[in-house]
């Protein structure tokens, strides 16, 4: 099961899972957008574009529909997310930064590191997000939200590993 902590100084979320694959499977999942598009719809999001130019300076986006119908804390229905690569280096680190339409401040940047161990039994795969200082509200749903994404890759890499 994943896990989320906030860090004490209220800057980070830090979720981890172990995955029964390896982590260049895991990897994959995670820049290739056929792939995300799968494991990153919900019933309670539609994934609607996922685009990412892995390599450092390459740019990534991904929106996704809130299929709720009822107004959200954020007074918007789709959610959308871009960045650039700061650092990449397969299969074991994915670094970018992370702007959204629903910030506080939609022009801070903040940062999401993918961080990808091999374990006995496949990858143990932390995301940290970080720069959430002063950005209240994302961090609250970030804390709730990282877990299931993290198992929602959990469960596609598991499921459609050869």
């Amino acid at each position: 099961m994943a896990t989320a902590i906030i860090t004490s100084d209220q800057d980070a979320i830090v979720s981890e899972v172990e995955i029964a694959a390896p982590p260049e499977r895991i990897f994959q999942a995670l820049i290739d957008p056929a792939q995300a598009k799968q494991w990153g719809s919900s019933p309670s999001f539609t994934m609607k574009i996922w685009e990412m130019d892995a390599r450092p300076g390459g740019k990534w986006r991904f929106l996704c529909k809130d299929n709720s119908g009822k107004p959200n804390a954020y007074g918007v229905n789709e959610f959308d997310h871009t960045g650039e690569i700061l650092e990449i280096d397969p299969p074991r680190l994915l670094v970018y930064t992370w702007l959204a339409n629903f910030h506080d401040d939609p022009k801070r940047k903040t940062v999401v590191r993918w961080e990808l161990t091999p374990t006995p039994i496949g990858t143990r795969l932390k995301v940290t997000h970080s720069g959430l200082a002063k950005e209240h509200r994302a961090r609250k749903d970030y804390a709730g939200g990282w877990p299931g994404l993290l198992q929602a890759i959990k469960a596609f890499a598991e499921k459609s590993r050869p």
